[in-house]
């Protein structure tokens, strides 16, 4: 007879009971797991964009020295109004419309809409005295450019310079009080600058005008409906 039976009878080996409670634990660590690891991949996941490489003040000329490319995760309507990093060389000559941080995306309403610098434009920034430029003059508008050699002088001279110019960007003195006490803003204060987009080979010209005379900037009626 063979050892543990007895006449009649064979043992039988219990099978060890699982604690339920230790199966759901096991299982609900596994699920928490493969979670965490799936967020942890989506937020890896970035696309370039454009950003500012160092504070961009508003009314400034954007340089490609400015802009930077930099990873972001947008989602939503940020992510449609940043710029991709392939589009940075489409940044450069357009007029920051606002300041853009260092480091802030670049978007595109912090762009002021107007003229952009043509491959064969160049910007050239004329300072204005009060009664040689039109105060309401703004971005975009054109103008004729009017020199006056030695002005004062008996021998003095006025031509015509450029019959048609762009304006790209104005610049005013905002510390001026008007009347009625109110702060001075950019809509109140003095033109102090204009900087005009002209064809490079008048670039010439303008500069040996801008500084052995006068300019004056007269308004003209957009090329489109010139008579």
């Amino acid at each position: 007879m063979a050892p543990g039976t007895t006449a009649g009878h064979t043992r039988s080996w219990a099978v060890p009971r699982v604690d339920l409670r230790i199966l759901i634990g096991i299982g609900l660590v596994t699920v928490a797991l493969a979670g965490g690891l799936t967020l942890a991949n989506s937020l890896r996941i970035t696309d370039p964009f454009v950003v500012a490489a160092r504070t961009i003040p508003a009314g400034h000329v954007i340089q490609a020295s400015d802009l930077a490319v930099g990873e972001a995760r947008l989602e939503g309507s940020l992510g449609a109004l940043a710029f991709a990093g392939s589009d940075l060389a489409s940044i450069v000559g357009q007029t920051a419309g606002r300041p853009i941080h260092e480091g802030a995306l670049v978007l595109r309403p912090d762009l002021g809409a107007g003229p952009v610098l043509g491959p064969d434009d160049v910007a050239v920034t004329v300072a204005m005295s009060a009664d040689a430029v039109f105060g309401n003059l703004r971005r975009g508008d054109q103008v004729a450019v009017m020199a006056t050699s030695e002005p004062g002088r008996p021998q003095s001279q006025t031509g015509t310079l450029l019959e048609r110019a762009t304006v790209y960007h104005v610049a005013f003195d905002a510390s001026r009080v008007t009347i009625g006490g109110r702060g001075g803003s950019e809509e109140d204060g003095r033109i102090t600058n204009v900087t005009l987009v002209v064809p490079r080979t008048e670039a010439e010209a303008v500069t040996h005008a801008l500084v052995n005379g006068r300019l004056t900037l007269l308004p003209v009626a957009p090329a489109e409906v010139a008579q």
